[in-house]
């Protein structure tokens, strides 16, 4: 899946560190009991941090698979002069090095590069996904309000969290008016159209669902917030209605592939056209990618709703 991070990928981002060694990296130190000034030039690796930055206010100067974050549909936008830095997996060093910044944003599942990035500029984790703690949006905002304090944009980021708990509540209260009881799949789907990812607890997508009102049909364990499950495990859910995050030519890819399975053309949901898409957006994000989601997700049940006449559950 395009928004999550694999371990291979952080087994070579180690061997790419390992390679390039210590001597070229410049020692950030600071005196001891100094207070870290507000930084000017902020990298990110992490998208999460980039959507954190950009909504208090601090463009980021370079962020880790720049190209691939429009595409993946995160919002907030990157300003047209953001720097690339490589992936998120593997970031380029070397030019983060030479954009001089003040500062590091990076993801908890990146902290084995912590050391080598404290060379070039301090960093700032920001760790919003863990299975152990759950409640990613609660965390999300918690880590707000610490890279706000950091980056000298407390008062901002307070601001920007009370907006985005009043978006929710907007999008609940339209959900609640309009009596939508269905139970709601959120899923992601896959190539091969034998399978599919479901979100359950531990995502961002099942807290914002639960801040909605709205009732998550899938109720099993998911551990780091989704699961990889045969289509087969959808036939008990046939009061359902289905989103799927777009994920462009793969949708295709996987629709063209689901569409010569009898068993999901025979599934309640599918049968009854209770079944559509969700603008692409980052399911592993910041507090501004639950707002998007649940902007998405509130517009697609009235439209469903529309659609289908149903509200019963």
């Amino acid at each position: 899946m395009s928004s999550h991070r694999h371990d291979a990928g952080r087994r070579a981002c180690l061997k790419t560190v390992s390679a390039l060694g210590i001597a070229s990296f410049a020692p950030a130190l600071m005196p001891r009991g100094a207070k870290a000034a507000a930084p000017a030039r902020v990298v990110s690796l992490s998208w999460a941090g980039a959507q954190a930055l950009i909504s208090l206010g601090v463009a980021p100067v370079a962020v880790a698979d720049r190209v691939d974050y429009p595409l993946a549909g995160t919002q907030p936008p990157l300003p047209a002069d953001t720097s690339e830095v490589g992936a998120h997996d593997e970031p380029n060093l070397e030019r983060v090095q030479q954009l001089l910044p003040e500062l590091i944003v990076i993801d908890a599942n990146q902290q084995a590069l912590d050391a080598r990035l404290q060379r070039i500029a301090p960093t700032f984790t920001l760790d919003i996904y863990n299975p152990q703690r759950g409640q990613p949006y609660t965390l999300a905002a918690q880590e707000t309000l610490r890279l706000g304090a950091r980056i000298g944009r407390g008062d901002a980021a307070r601001r920007y969290l009370q907006h985005a708990d009043d978006e929710l509540a907007t999008c609940a209260k339209t959900i609640a008016a309009r009596e939508m009881r269905l139970p709601v799949l959120v899923v992601d789907l896959y190539d091969d159209g034998r399978h599919l990812y479901l979100y359950g607890g531990n995502s961002l997508i099942q807290d914002v669902m639960d801040r909605l009102g709205v009732r998550n049909a899938w109720q099993g364990s998911t551990g780091s917030g989704y699961l990889l499950q045969g289509i087969e495990a959808l036939a008990a859910f046939g009061d359902a209605q289905m989103f799927y995050i777009s994920h462009g030519v793969r949708d295709q890819i996987a629709l063209h592939n689901l569409s010569r399975s009898v068993l999901w053309q025979h599934l309640p949901f599918v049968k009854a056209n209770r079944f559509r898409p969700l603008p692409g957006f980052f399911a592993y994000g910041a507090t501004a990618s639950a707002v998007q989601f649940a902007r998405e997700l509130t517009a697609g049940l009235v439209a469903m709703q529309s659609q289908t006449g149903s509200t019963d559950g």
